[in-house]
């Protein structure tokens, strides 16, 4: 452009006649090419900012998720990292934190720190996180804001642990209960070892239907077409990952979630029990661990939910309902019920129990008679008008009406922390007990969209089921109380700890089924529990397990998690950024 203009100054410069119109012409001509050629160079550095920005904006949100990532890292590595936190915002009402861990990603204002993502681009995050919901329902929320150069961008995950509400159905070993059993079984892993001696295992049956997710750390055994509707996995490493049963009735071929045989997943390790539920009733822990104590029961303990919103509680031995580090003090708040040995009506061991509302977002925990005699809960002796007899005082019993009248093969103890559950529940709460969790009868929700329940048992969870002495013709054998063929349901997530999920007396009467066992919600076991008899005479229950969707984001209050574990997001979106570059606050 530049020699285009010089050439035409030449050429005017031998033309003396129209020198003054054409040096108007030139200077005009030059004032156009100029602007051109500052408008070219406009449009090129207004690109190249552009072109900056778009990629600030992007990285900015890939450091918003980088912090994400970063907190998930912690919390698997630390369980206790859901207890730090910077400050309490609207975000996070309801928190509360012990520290920061000296973690950069907790700087708050302009003058607070942010933690680079390292990756040589300047990008930095900073995030805050709300707790509020972690010691009712397992879940945390964290608010992530990623930064480059003068752009920001933020994000909002929920994250719940993952663990054995992932599952339907979930179990440790595919053998029956040792202890239950009264075998010599060792325990071992059937991909694991050659044979497993004196071991019996249990197989599904062709009617079985799982509806749902489902992981077992062994290798299953399975008796023709068993629907597993849901994901399979196992940690079994045989190239077929199950095993298929031959006989008279398994017939038709199972199908694993859609798939031919089950994938692979690691082992998820259970604990040994389930004691650190019972710290959920100190109160000497408001200000860090525990800032909503539950309930403590104390021996033997018979809970009926009620469709109102209570519960009917009847625990004879129970003195202090919430209590401290030092086994010497505790409490009973009005909240729990009123302790008492039944000389006075409404008392908590009144025969007729006490009803109270159900604790909302929390634990129920049912202890054993403690043996020390500086517990809070001991005893030298027993409740005033107080027998360990069975229903109908002709045998020996827990006092609470177990042994049924007649009832053989059973034994309750009288100073053990058993529960003894049913009703229909109206509300949030998880019900434990260092002992035997009994469901007595359906317990079900009053709405199926807002109730859950926690059942978690260090010992079986048993369905109960009593067997007696009958006599048909000349003959006298063994059978069902009940033997009436009626379906029994159970709404709940179920956790035997150390044990199984089975139903009591399930082989008693032979040729007699009782209907389906209907499961809404998770089971989890150290055993697999069986609650069925298949061949020519067939007994107990059929299996109808079906998946509470909602565990997949929530849990019952306070339910236990496996030893090891790993914090999934649940659902995670972009919100209205939260902090400037600067680091002021935009939102609270």
């Amino acid at each position: 452009m530049i020699r285009l203009l010089h050439a035409r100054l030449v050429r005017l410069r031998h033309d003396g006649a129209d020198r003054g119109v054409a040096l108007a012409s030139v200077i005009g001509l030059g004032a156009v090419l100029l602007l051109l050629s500052v408008t070219m160079a406009s449009v090129a550095v207004s690109g190249t900012v552009k072109a900056r920005d778009d990629s600030d904006f992007n990285a900015a949100i890939a450091a918003a998720y980088a912090g994400v990532e970063d907190y998930q890292s912690k919390l698997a590595n630390n369980n206790a990292y859901s207890q730090y936190g910077a400050r309490v915002t609207a975000f996070s009402t309801g928190s509360a934190f012990t520290g920061t861990d000296g973690n950069p990603a907790f700087g708050k204002g302009t003058a607070g720190s942010w933690q680079t993502v390292g990756d040589g681009t300047g990008a930095s995050y900073r995030y805050e996180v709300d707790n509020s919901k972690y010691s009712t329902a397992g879940t945390l929320r964290i608010r992530s804001t990623g930064r480059v150069g003068d752009t920001t961008r933020s994000v909002v995950a929920d994250l719940k642990q993952d663990g054995f509400l992932d599952y339907v159905y979930f179990t440790d070993y595919e053998i029956s209960d040792p202890v239950l059993s009264s075998t010599s079984c060792s325990p071992k892993y059937e991909w694991a070892v050659t044979e497993r001696p004196s071991c019996t295992t249990i197989q599904f049956s062709a009617t079985d239907v799982i509806d749902g997710p489902m992981h077992t750390n062994d290798t299953m055994r399975v008796c023709g077409g068993t629907q597993f509707k849901g994901a399979t996995t196992t940690s079994s490493t045989r190239s077929n990952r199950y095993v298929a049963v031959t006989g008279t009735n398994c017939t038709g071929t199972p199908s694993f979630g859609g798939q031919s045989k089950p994938a692979y997943a690691q082992a998820i390790t259970m604990p040994q029990t389930n004691e650190a539920m019972r710290q959920e009733t100190r109160t000497d822990l408001k200000s860090t661990t525990v800032p909503n104590p539950g309930c403590l029961y104390t021996g033997p303990t018979r809970i009926t939910f009620k469709s109102a919103g209570t519960m009917n509680v009847y625990s004879p031995y129970t003195k202090a309902t919430q209590i401290e580090s030092d086994p010497s003090k505790g409490t009973a708040p009005a909240m729990c019920g009123t302790p008492g040995d039944g000389a006075k009506g409404g008392t908590l061991g009144s025969v007729g129990g006490q009803d109270i509302t159900v604790p909302a977002n929390n634990l129920v925990y049912v202890q054993d008679v403690p043996a020390s005699s500086t517990d809070v809960n001991y005893w030298s002796g027993k409740p005033t008008n107080f027998k360990c007899r069975n229903a109908d005082d002709s045998a020996a019993g827990n006092g609470l009406g177990f042994p049924a009248k007649d009832e053989i093969n059973a034994s309750y103890s009288c100073t053990a922390g058993d529960v003894f559950v049913q009703g229909t529940l109206k509300g949030n709460v998880t019900v434990a007990a260092q002992n035997y969790v009994y469901v007595t009868g359906d317990v079900k929700y009053s709405d199926v969209s807002k109730d859950m329940l926690g059942l978690v048992g260090t010992n079986a969870v048993y369905v109960y089921n009593p067997v007696r002495y009958y006599t048909s013709g000349k003959n006298t054998t063994v059978g069902l109380i009940d033997r009436a063929e009626s379906d029994r349901v159970i709404q709940a997530a179920i956790l035997s700890v150390s044990h199984t999920f089975t139903v009591q007396n399930y082989a008693a009467d032979s040729g007699n089924t009782k209907g389906k066992l209907q499961v809404l919600g998770s089971i989890s076991q150290k055993f697999r529990g069986p609650v069925a008899t298949s061949g020519n005479g067939d007994s107990g229950y059929t299996k109808a397990y079906v998946y509470d969707p909602r565990m997949r984001y929530t849990a019952p209050p306070k339910f236990l998690s496996p030893v090891s574990t790993s914090y999934g997001i649940t659902q995670v979106v972009e919100s209205k950024t939260a902090v400037a570059a600067s680091g002021k606050e935009l939102v609270p």
